[in-house]
């Protein structure tokens, strides 16, 4: 009835299932891509917010009296 070596059978099938499997991995790999975009997002707003409070830079930094002893 069917004149489709079995060999060639097999390997349609694994051609198949490699097929799902990079299908699989490529959705995978795109929602950790997803993920991370909105955990940076969100790293970078908490750094805005931080920055934020401490207030403009200074022009030259200032030495702490930490460093002032050392020297």
């Amino acid at each position: 009835m069917d004149n489709v070596p079995l060999d060639t059978k097999r390997r349609a099938d694994g051609d198949r299932r490699l097929a799902e499997h990079m299908a699989a991995a490529a959705q995978s790999l795109r929602e950790e891509r997803d993920r991370l975009a909105r955990r940076l997002a969100d790293l970078e707003r908490e750094l805005a917010n931080l920055a934020s409070r401490l207030g403009p830079p200074a022009a030259f930094a200032q030495p702490s009296s930490h460093a002032l002893r050392r020297a």
